[in-house]
Parts: structure tokens; sequence; C-alpha cells
């Protein structure tokens, strides 16, 4: 099943072109790995939505194994009584969920028994029970970790999340609302995490993209859209990718947009930087600017 945490994000902070990620149960910042970013999304579920308490989640739990050895568990949620109720193994979101992972937790099981099991890449959960028959695969939520509200993601949700810059305009507040909405709560299309390792820090580009097809080959060429607030403005990066490769970048000041600037765009290609006008496909006064802005890339 698709996973509960799909459309929950860490709390991040940005530090020396690095980011950060806030660990609300051991409440410190954490280096930004892609299994501690599954883990944190699967707490921000568990917190925002099942509204367990953070005092009966217990991250990187350590067992001993039969072998004699050490096992460390993602996560161990616990009953009011605090036994373990659910083991968590969190991957990362390239990693199938086959019998290897199942036969992983399945190990920690034997140390540390719970009526319930779960693994997942942050795309993809697969949930377990135990019965008296045995380990047996759950085709649904069990109550105890089904949604018993709504999630609501106001201006400072946002800003802790890094999708919104913390000194955005009152004027801009509902547009950027409205924007990261559009984007992270889209239940038709997931975003996925891209990092960008072959371009430079200081471009910040590493966030949560929502990935749309371009073109009639929709196979070969994607754009990606992102908010970001980490740096000392509001940006809306937009990047075109052919062949998996990514081939333009779109940067949009939005704040100097707002204040009708000129110098509010700026578009990386091979051939170099040039400032660009995207003042007439921009969000401010237009709906149909994610289709206008990914026509403008691609003939760029």
């Amino acid at each position: 099943m698709l996973s509960s945490a799909l459309y929950h994000y860490p709390i991040v902070r940005y530090r020396s072109n690095e980011v950060e990620l806030w660990n609300p149960i051991h409440k410190q910042w954490f280096k930004n790995r892609p299994e501690e970013r599954i883990r944190l999304r699967v707490v921000e579920y568990f917190l925002q939505e099942c509204q367990l308490s953070p005092n009966k989640i217990g991250p990187e739990f350590t067992v001993d194994l039969a072998n004699q050895t050490k096992g460390r568990i993602d996560l161990v949620c616990f009953d009011a009584n605090y036994q373990a109720h659910c083991l968590v193994e969190c991957k990362q979101v390239n990693v199938p969920l086959n019998e290897q992972v199942a036969q992983q937790i399945a190990k920690y099981h034997l140390s540390l028994p719970s009526p319930y099991l779960l693994i997942t890449n942050g795309r993809v959960d697969a949930w377990f029970q135990r019965t008296s028959r045995g380990i047996e695969y759950l085709e649904y939520l069990p109550d105890e970790y089904k949604s018993t509200r709504e999630v609501d993601r106001d201006l400072p949700y946002w800003v802790d999340r890094g999708f919104v810059y913390p000194y955005i305009p009152d004027s801009l507040h509902e547009l950027v609302r409205n924007i990261c909405s559009r984007l992270y709560v889209d239940l038709q299309s997931s975003p996925i995490y891209l990092d960008f390792e072959d371009i430079p820090k200081e471009f910040m580009l590493e966030n949560y993209y929502l990935i749309t097809s371009f073109g009639e080959d929709e196979t070969h060429t994607r754009i990606a859209f992102a908010m970001n607030g980490k740096g000392n403005t509001q940006s809306l990066d937009v990047i075109l990718g052919e062949n998996g490769v990514s081939t333009k970048l779109l940067k949009i000041d939005m704040l100097a947009l707002s204040n009708h600037e000129s110098a509010h765009a700026a578009l990386y290609t091979e051939m170099g930087q040039q400032q660009v006008d995207v003042s007439s496909m921009s969000p401010l006064d237009n709906e149909e600017w994610m289709e206008k802005l990914s026509l403008f890339l691609a003939k760029a």
C-alpha cells in the first residue's frame, strides 16, 4: 500500500551549505541522510496524524540478537504499558520491500516481540501482524495507526520544513501556502527528494520536488518544481531533466517578482547564466503557471 508518510516532511534548517534534520524524539539536529529522512517522515505521520505521544516512540532501538550481536530497530512504538507494540524498519526510497527486508525485521521481532511490524521506503508500506499462525501480511492499516486528524499545514508548517522563507511578506502568505499545497500535498503525484550531488551546494537545490512529464515522449523529459525558503529569499526552483540528466535550471525569486523587479529570475544552462523575465507566466496571477513555465524551460 502507499506509505502513510508520503505527504509528510521533516523539519529542517540550513547551516554552512548543509541541510540538517530535526528529530522531535531526540530533540536534536541530525545529518541529512536518506534513511533518516524516511524515518522522520514516519515519525511525522505518527505524531501529526495518529497523535502518538513522542514518549511512546523509540528511534534506533538496540536489541540483542540470537547470534550474540546487536541489532538496531529504526523505530519502536510502545503501548500504554511501555511494551513494544510496533517495530518499524525504514529503507531508502529506491530499496524494494522484498523478502530480505521482511526477514530483517522478523529477526528483530524474535528479540523484541510486538503485535505489529512495518517496513517502509517512504513510498510504500508493508504491514504485518503477529497471530496464532505466525506473522501475517496485512492488507490494511491497523486501527491503532490510522489517521485520527487532518494536519493543519499553516504557514509555520511550511516554514519549519524549509519550503517557505521565514520572513516572507504578509501579502504573499496565501500564495505560498497554495503553491506548497499544490506541490507537496498532490494526491495524484507524490513528491520525490532530489539531492543533485553534481551541482554546487550554494544553489541549495536539495529538496522535495513534484515531477511532471513534458512533451510527447513523456518517458525522457521531466520538469521538477520545488519551493525553496532555505536561503535569503523565497525561490521557486524549476528543473528540466532529459534522459535522466538535469540540463536546465530556472530559479525564480518570488520576493523580487512580487516587487516587480527586473532581475527576478535566472536561467542556468550549459551555455551559462542569464536573467529572464517570467512575470507573464508566474504563479502571482496565472493559474496555469506550471504548464507555462514548463513550456518556457523546454524552449529556452
